[in-house]
């Protein structure tokens, strides 16, 4: 049987294909060959491992994004029938597969858009290209050829993919966390000298944002106001925002009143994100759309009490009231309930109440079972 791969990023850096990556040497004995069609990849080829490289031709990420899904059509197209070779891909970028690995879905995504427009901008571009995904993805859901496997990041998101009308089995496939990085100890050993490094006073209460950038969809504006809200009420309590770029944080920094800005500290994007969580009490995340958000599942593995929104994935990580709460959409309803936890002393506490979520080991183990499952029905 031989593998065929379609992403244009088969790296360690890209956040959907990062722990498959890391799996390929497990996974590498069930097929006689495995090809790859990336315009990037950083596996090791030899050995059965092919990779067919499509040229990045255009120059922004979106123009490539693109000209990759026409040409891998083509590619497709071009391929002789086989009945001894499965076909992945990543999202719905090619009408037909044997498996979709998906982490994204736009029609989901602009439904929420839709449902709390006023609180959740979503720029023209990012509406665009949102648009045209999600016509995709209703091409490959309604493909005459069905796609026989769906990977998807979390549970809620496989129900609502399969509520549109997808058909063929549906398989929970978490991004995994790495616990050598992520564990009660690492917050333990640098929750004091980061708590400083922010400055940061002894009896100050301190909440994580974290997010690589796309604020107003992660729900940053709504996490300010909620964190201004409480303390108005009087509690000690300040912002720790982890990422976003310097032009991403000056713009968002000149949409905040005085006040506001009072409340946060901007970090920037940081190495060693898990050194700068431990300078915090707990994780706020009321975002308005995501699929599984490895930001949660690192933050629950260092033992950061959880404040999610019911976005997509919180199902598969909070465990209410053990290691967080859920947070209604609006600013003043979240402060709310987390100045609940903040008078019962809640805040600060640590769990190790992990969910769902996949170690390195688990998530190998499940994606070797899922591809000799995979491998059986195509025989």
């Amino acid at each position: 049987m031989k593998l065929l791969v379609i992403d244009p990023h088969v790296t360690h850096k890209s956040p959907s294909m990062r722990a498959w990556v890391e799996a390929l040497p497990v996974v590498r004995g069930l097929f006689d060959e495995i090809e790859i069609w990336a315009s990037e990849c950083d596996v090791a080829v030899g050995d059965g491992v092919v990779w067919r490289r499509v040229e990045q031709r255009l120059p922004t990420w979106t123009l490539h994004a693109l000209d990759y899904q026409r040409r891998v059509r083509q590619m497709l197209r071009a391929l002789p029938p086989a009945s001894e070779r499965l076909v992945q891909v990543t999202g719905c970028m090619v009408p037909e597969a044997d498996i979709r690995y998906i982490h994204y879905w736009n029609s989901a995504l602009l439904e929420e858009r839709a449902a709390r427009h006023r609180n959740f901008p979503l720029p023209l571009r990012a509406q665009f290209i949102a648009q045209l995904a999600a016509r995709q993805e209703a091409a490959a859901v309604q493909h005459a050829r069905r796609t026989d496997h769906w990977w998807v990041v979390s549970r809620a998101l496989a129900q609502r993919i399969a509520a549109s009308g997808a058909t063929g089995q549906f398989d929970i496939l978490p991004n995994q966390y790495d616990p050598g990085r992520f564990n009660h100890a690492v917050r333990n050993e640098w929750r004091e000298p980061l708590r400083s490094h922010y400055g940061f006073q002894s009896g100050e209460l301190v909440l994580a944002f974290s997010a690589f950038g796309h604020f107003e969809r992660k729900g940053l504006r709504q996490a300010v106001e909620a964190v201004e809200c409480l303390r108005c009420l009087g509690h000690p309590l300040r912002l720790l925002i982890l990422g976003g770029s310097p032009a991403t944080v000056r713009r968002f920094r000149k949409t905040l009143s005085p006040t506001q800005q009072d409340g946060c500290v901007f970090a920037g994007l940081v190495d060693h994100i898990e050194r700068h969580l431990a300078a915090a009490d707990g994780l706020l995340l009321p975002s308005h759309f995501e699929a599984f958000s490895l930001a949660e599942i690192e933050a629950a593995a260092l033992g950061m009490r959880l404040y999610l929104t019911a976005h997509y994935g919180s199902e598969m990580i909070l465990r209410e009231p053990s290691n967080g709460r859920l947070l209604p959409w609006d600013p003043t309803g979240m402060a709310a309930v987390i100045a609940q936890d903040i008078v019962a002393g809640r805040l600060g506490q640590t769990h190790h109440e992990m969910g769902e979520a996949l170690t390195k080991n688990s998530y190998q183990t499940r994606l070797r079972t899922l591809y000799q499952q995979a491998v059986t029905a195509k025989i």
